[in-house]
């Protein structure tokens, strides 16, 4: 058992290292999800997520 989670946890790991290791080498960039664009243009959703209403700051904010 112990042997099957080692070998997996180290194909996981090189896959990942692999994937990242292309990605640099060919210039790949990450996919826009609008996450960055909505946050820096300071826009105000009605579900609070991009910076407006209650949620704002995240549990850890308490809300403002």
């Amino acid at each position: 058992m112990k042997q099957t989670v080692w070998i997996t946890f180290l194909t996981v790991g090189f896959l990942v290292c692999s994937w990242f290791t292309m990605a640099a080498a060919f210039g790949w960039k990450a996919p826009s999800l609008g996450v960055a664009k909505a946050i820096s243009s300071g826009s105000r959703s009605s579900s609070g997520y991009y910076g407006g209403g209650r949620s704002y700051g995240g549990s850890w904010g308490f809300g403002k």
